[in-house]
């Protein structure tokens, strides 16, 4: 921010200086002549058409007005404003040679008393400036602490603070800077005072990348205060310009509607309307709305002026609306503008948008290396970050299709090309997070699964650590897996380690360590509602078969029985006949000791009836026993068709189940 202060420091006694020094007397105190005064009067609104010149942002036509004023002035009094606005129109220049010469030439009329004491705070408040565009920060920071011990007037020290606050700016000392300007504005009780300081501290929060303070901050300004700029096109274009820069076209967007409220200039009319225009183009929100508002704007310009500077552009950019919304071919711009590179490029994104819409990703993903050369301001018009985050979403939207669809090895082929971004990206809807990661547990793929391990190795979701937990395990890489379950009981979601529980009874029996699984029986003792949870899992048979082991190692008969019971049960449920003649020998026996010979006898005559193939001597054994178990019930026709069963049974090797039933 170049010079606000000196915007509203002092300017309106200019008119009142005039009256004074053509009016009545000089210093001397004789009576001015007829022709003094008209010199003074017109050397006053000379300088004061050039100050207007600069407000309304014609910066070059007032400085060479001003330069040509100071070259030729031979009125004493006007000496001290003509140096003071020729300084300030130097600093608006940005020219470093103008400024270097405008330095020398105020602080050389400071020092000569060329510069009147009600214009002196003024001056230095310029000097300050000039001295930094030039590098000069011990100087600058000399000059402020001039005005802030060598006047007496509260608002004048004030300023003076907010010239310091510039000097820390300028060698980055943000936080000083902030601070200082912070406590200035929180006793700050003028007006334009504080809107002075609020509009530097925009500055420097931009400049310390504290862009939530400053959006907040401007906000504020532009509610209270939005005729600061309102007021003067020069510092409203200024303002505009850095809230553009900083990501902020909305706010820009209010001072420039507040402009044209204010104005009735033609030129300037054209002017805002084509920067509020484009603005509205920098706020698009991938809808029509915005589209719409600088459309009409075009528009304007177009039927208003029609030979105006910005009449040829407006139709360009009229052009590329109906583009964007589908009233003109990608193909019929690019021809129209063969000799614009934007709009060939911003016609190759347009393409690239329609064939996203009619959901052609994989042509999209064939041609991606085209579309990376698109610049990036293009693909920010469009609505994007950067043309990675349009991929993104293409790579996204392509494999929602293929989970759609169940095409898990298809899968594998776009993750090869997706960034972490698209991944994170893909597990923020819920809808198909889950059957994303279901898809890689299915068809395993190492490239995915390091992928998506660097992705998410520090999030914590614990279903995520979950699939990562399966994938390992999917792939081998056990002692990964294992790490993974240690991440998962780590974020201690009950939820999920009850769906985690028999995926590390996988993973730890696989690796035979009887010490591991002992302590997985323990804890899954202290955590029996997981079995519960997961009666449904296939998985839960193995669980059964050796949790009953363990148990009953641990001398818990009560426990085993029932864990057997359910091993019984889910086997005939799912059909599947692992751990039998086993179950239902055990079974059997348990009935036995209860006295029960016909329970025990259907459990033997079940374990001969499922589908698994028993061996001879296993065979004879339980004919043996059921033939026994009849004759305790006193069935003698059943006791002798198993003795012959028993009999026919061959190829029994060495048993004496066998010999006995011979001898019977």
């Amino acid at each position: 921010m170049k010079l606000l202060i000196t915007l509203f420091l002092l300017v309106n006694i200019l008119y009142a200086k005039k009256d004074f020094y053509y009016s009545f007397i000089d210093s001397s105190g004789t009576q001015i002549s007829e022709q003094r005064k008209q010199s003074i009067s017109d050397g006053f609104d000379i300088l004061q058409n050039a100050r207007n010149l600069a407000r309304d942002d014609k910066i070059d036509e007032a400085y060479t007005q001003a330069k040509d004023f100071k070259e030729k002035n031979k009125v004493k009094v006007l000496i001290s404003d003509t140096m003071i606005l020729y300084a300030e129109l130097s600093l608006k220049k940005q020219s470093k040679r103008l400024i270097l010469d405008a330095s020398k030439e105020l602080e050389t009329a400071i020092n000569s008393s060329l510069i009147n004491n009600d214009d002196l705070a003024k001056a230095y408040m310029v000097l300050v400036e000039l001295k930094l565009e030039i590098n000069k920060i011990d100087d600058a920071k000399y000059f402020a602490q001039i005005i802030i011990d060598n006047f007496d007037n509260e608002i004048t020290k004030t300023y003076g603070k907010i010239a310091l606050a510039k000097v820390y700016k300028y060698q980055k000392d943000y936080s000083k800077a902030i601070k200082y300007l912070y406590e200035i504005l929180t006793v700050a009780k003028d007006k334009v005072v504080a809107t002075l300081v609020a509009d530097e501290l925009f500055d420097v929060y931009i400049l310390d990348g504290q862009f939530d303070k400053a959006n907040e901050l401007i906000s504020q300004v532009l509610k209270t205060n939005i005729e600061f700029y309102a007021n003067d096109s020069y510092l409203a274009n200024k303002k505009i310009n850095k809230l553009i820069n900083a990501g902020m076209p909305e706010h820009a967007s209010e001072i420039l509607k507040e402009l044209l409220n204010k104005t009735t200039k033609e030129d300037v009319i054209e002017d805002f309307k084509y920067k509020l225009a484009n603005t509205y183009m920098l706020m698009y929100d991938k809808t029509n709305f915005y589209l719409e508002k600088a459309k009409e704007l075009y528009k304007d310009i177009i039927n208003d002026f029609p030979q105006g500077i910005y009449a040829k552009n407006s139709k360009m950019y009229l052009d590329e609306i109906l583009m964007r919304q589908g009233f003109l071919t990608p193909s019929v711009v690019a021809a129209k503008y063969q000799d614009s590179e934007a709009m060939q490029q911003k016609a190759l994104l347009q393409e690239l948008m329609n064939d996203k819409k009619d959901k052609k990703f994989e042509l999209i993903l064939k041609t991606e290396k085209v579309y990376k050369k698109i610049a990036n301001e293009i693909v920010k018009r469009f609505g994007y970050e950067s043309i990675n985050h349009i991929f993104d979403e293409v790579n996204i939207e392509l494999i929602k299709d293929y989970l759609a669809q169940g095409k898990c090895f298809e899968l594998n082929n776009i993750l090869k090309t997706s960034r972490k971004e698209t991944l994170e990206k893909l597990i923020e809807d819920e809808s198909v997070k889950y059957n994303f990661f279901e898809c890689l547990v299915e068809a395993p793929y190492e490239r995915a699964y390091l992928q998506i391990k660097d992705t998410f190795n520090k999030t914590r979701d614990a279903n995520i650590y979950l699939y990562l937990e399966r994938m390992a395990f999917s792939l081998d890489l056990k002692d990964e897996a294992l790490d993974f379950s240690a991440k998962v009981e780590m974020v201690n979601d009950t939820k999920v380690l009850a769906k985690e529980f028999l995926y590390r009874y996988q993973i730890l029996k696989s690796k035979a360590n009887d010490i591991d699984m002992e302590k997985f029986f323990s804890y899954t003792q202290l955590n029996p509602d997981f079995i519960k949870v997961n009666e449904s899992n296939p998985i839960i048979i193995d669980f059964y078969h050796d949790y009953y082991f363990f148990l009953l190692k641990n001398q818990n008969q009560t426990l085993a029985n029932e864990i057997l019971k359910k091993l019984y049960d889910k086997q005939k449920e799912v059909k599947a006949f692992v751990y039998s003649p086993f179950v239902e020998l055990e079974l059997s026996k348990l009935a036995k000791d209860k006295n029960d010979e016909q329970k025990s006898i259907d459990y033997l005559l079940e374990s001969l009836s499922n589908p698994r193939k028993i061996k001879a001597n296993d065979e004879v054994k339980i004919y043996y026993d059921i033939l026994n178990l009849y004759d305790k019930l006193g069935n003698k026709q059943k006791k002798d068709e198993y003795i012959l069963k028993c009999k026919e049974v061959k190829d029994s090797v060495d048993s004496l189940y066998k010999k006995m039933c011979d001898e019977m």
